[in-house]
C-alpha cells in the first residue's frame, strides 16, 4: 500500500514481539531488536523536536484501543532514560489505564487522578522509581479510574503538573487516551512539544488514518509523527492493512491496550 500519510513522518518501526519474550526496555544495555528500535525512536524524536530545550513534553496517543500506545510510551521513556536523561512518564489514560500491568503495580496506586481531584498534597510524592537499572526514570501512574476524566484533565491541575515537571525533568512523556471516541487527549494536546500517534500493523485500518491526519493538519495534535508498532521481520511501513479486522469502538474500562 502507499505510505500512511506522506506529509507526516514515520519516525520508528517497532518489531512484533513474540509471545514470552521481554517487552520492557528495563536494562539500558539491552541490545535486542526491540531496544534498538526504541533507540532509533529517541534519535528521530530529538530531530523532530529540533533545538534542544531545557525540557521537552511528548504525548503518546493512538486512534483506537489496542494499537500499543502504552507499550510505546513506556519503552520510549526508558530508552530516553538510558541516555542519562531524567525522564518522567505520566499515565494519563484515565479511562483505561494499562501502564501498571507492565510493572506489576496495583491498579489503584495513588497517581494522577488523585492529584487532579485534590492538588493540595502535590504530585511529587506519588512518583515512583520502578526499574532498578534505570535510575533516571520515574513514573506517575494513572491512579484510580475517576468518573469524570475529561473534566479532571481540563481543570487546570494537569497544566500545573506539566509546568512544574518541566523544571525537574529533561523529558516528560505522557500516555494518553485514544482520540477517536473521547476528547480527553485533545483537551490537553496544546501542552505537548511533539505528539506520537501509534498505529499497529494488521490492526489499524487504513480508513482510520485520515482521522489522525486531520488532527495533525488542524494542529489539534501538536507536531505529530507516526510510530508503527508490530512490524514483522523483513517488513516495512509499506505493509498491507488487515482490512477485515473487526475493531471495536467500545472503549471501556475493562479493555486492554497491549
Amino acid at each position: 500500500m502507499d505510505l500512511i500519510a506522506s506529509e507526516i513522518p514515520v519516525i520508528a518501526e517497532i518489531p512484533l514481539i513474540i509471545a514470552g519474550t521481554n517487552t520492557v526496555f528495563s536494562n539500558p544495555n539491552d541490545r535486542s531488536a526491540l531496544a534498538e528500535s526504541f533507540r532509533i525512536l529517541t534519535t528521530n524524536m530529538n530531530y523532530v523536536l529540533g533545538t534542544e530545550k531545557e525540557s521537552n513534553v511528548i504525548f503518546c496517543t493512538s486512534t483506537i484501543k489496542g494499537e500499543g500506545k502504552t507499550f510505546i510510551s513506556l519503552n520510549f521513556s526508558l530508552a530516553m532514560a538510558s541516555l542519562n536523561k531524567k525522564v518522567l512518564l505520566i499515565g494519563a489514560d484515565l479511562r483505561n489505564p494499562q501502564l501498571h500491568t507492565y510493572d506489576n503495580i496495583n491498579k489503584n496506586q495513588v497517581g494522577l487522578s488523585n492529584y487532579l481531584i485534590d492538588s493540595s498534597p502535590g504530585w511529587k510524592s506519588s512518583v515512583m522509581k520502578v526499574f532498578d537499572k534505570q535510575p533516571n526514570h520515574e513514573i506517575l501512574f494513572s491512579g484510580a479510574i475517576p468518573p469524570n476524566p475529561a473534566h479532571l484533565l481540563a481543570n487546570g491541575n494537569f497544566e500545573t503538573l506539566i509546568r512544574e515537571a518541566k523544571l525537574l525533568y529533561d523529558y516528560i512523556i505522557v500516555d494518553l487516551a485514544p482520540t477517536i471516541l473521547v476528547t480527553d487527549t485533545l483537551l490537553v494536546a496544546h501542552l505537548a512539544d511533539a505528539t506520537i500517534c501509534v498505529v499497529r500493523a494488521n490492526h489499524t485500518e487504513k480508513k482510520l488514518v485520515p482521522f489522525s491526519q486531520d488532527l495533525s493538519k488542524s494542529k489539534r495534535l501538536v507536531n505529530m509523527t507516526y510510530v508503527i508498532n508490530g512490524i514483522k521481520e523483513n517488513r516495512s511501513y509499506g505493509y498491507k492493512y488487515n482490512y477485515g479486522y473487526n475493531y471495536g469502538y467500545n472503549y471501556g474500562y475493562g479493555d486492554t491496550d497491549t
